[in-house]
């Protein structure tokens, strides 16, 4: 038979109290404020990276003296946005090497901003260096290694290694980077042999030939010299040989290209020539759809239909 406790709600009733027993601290107050504090962080990170993806997006000659402004409004303020602005500038800049020169006008903008590490706020780290770091990372990449069976990974590989070149260039040009550092990667080029590197090469002296030869003529007379001795051996397939003597034949007429560089197209520039491959097209379509006696007609009567 059960025993029923009754319990009047007059009385006083005294619960047990267990040793460990929960008791609100500030501790967890405090530590809760500062996940809510980091993960508001993070969104704002997340959002300025965003707009600043926005502004690369839209950049070009024309438009540079607009987005610069907003880029130097941005709260780039802290090491990871100052990182991840790095990394969105220079992925753009590989994989878009036409384009380098207006990418390296923003970061020459850049150059000064350094922000407080996250480990020691004392300490700053600056923009220059850790884009410098990521050129010297790209161009350290052991391609072998990392390209092995996908052909498309070999052409984008390659596309990189030339963008990065053109790019450091261009930085080179801007007076971002010290004269030992381009002499560098002129003697390490040279030095391997190899076709990607002797494309690299050819890239870059075409870049910054005219202005390394004002520096220093001697230390160029010397890759030249190599240069050619490499033409002569015909050891290199033809594209490579051709483009190192187009290479020789570009200092020898003073860093004057036969066809000149016209660098960025303009957005009017890119719709025009969109323009024309439309019209193209659609003659195209209208001479496939015409009937055969009708082309012998237009052909006699001395009209034509290609644009």
């Amino acid at each position: 038979m059960r025993k029923v406790i009754s319990v009047s709600l007059n009385d006083d009733v005294q619960l047990n109290k267990a040793a460990n027993a929960w008791r609100p601290g500030r501790k967890k107050s405090v530590e809760c404020g500062e996940v809510q504090k980091d993960e508001a962080e993070d969104l704002k990170t997340q959002e300025m990276l965003r707009l600043f993806r926005s502004i690369l997006n839209k950049l070009t000659p024309q438009t540079f003296d607009r987005l610069i402004q907003r880029v130097t409004e941005l709260a780039i303020d802290t090491e990871e946005r100052l990182r991840g602005v790095i990394s969105l500038v220079f992925e753009k800049a590989v994989r878009e090497p036409h384009f380098s020169e207006i990418y390296a006008k923003m970061c020459h903008r850049l150059v000064d901003l350094k922000v407080p590490t996250s480990k020691d706020p004392a300490v700053n780290v600056e923009f220059r260096l850790l884009l410098l770091r990521c050129c010297k990372e790209e161009f350290k990449k052991n391609k072998d290694e990392e390209i092995i069976e996908e052909k498309q990974k070999q052409l984008d590989a390659r596309r990189r290694s030339l963008g990065n070149i053109k790019f450091v260039g261009e930085l080179f040009k801007l007076r971002m980077l010290k004269d030992s550092i381009i002499h560098h990667c002129f003697a390490k080029l040279l030095k391997d042999e190899a076709e990607e590197s002797l494309e690299c090469l050819s890239k870059l002296l075409s870049t910054v030939g005219k202005d390394a030869d004002e520096k220093d003529k001697t230390r160029m007379d010397h890759y030249f010299t190599e240069i050619e001795e490499i033409v002569r051996a015909r050891k290199t397939s033809s594209r490579i040989r051709f483009m190192l003597q187009d290479l020789l034949d570009l200092r020898r007429n003073k860093w004057v290209p036969r066809r000149a560089d016209l660098g960025p197209k303009t957005i009017d520039q890119i719709h025009k020539e969109w323009h024309k491959v439309i019209q193209k097209q659609c003659v195209r379509l209208v001479e496939e759809s015409m009937p055969r006696c009708m082309k012998t007609v237009i052909k006699k009567q001395g009209y034509s239909t290609k644009y």
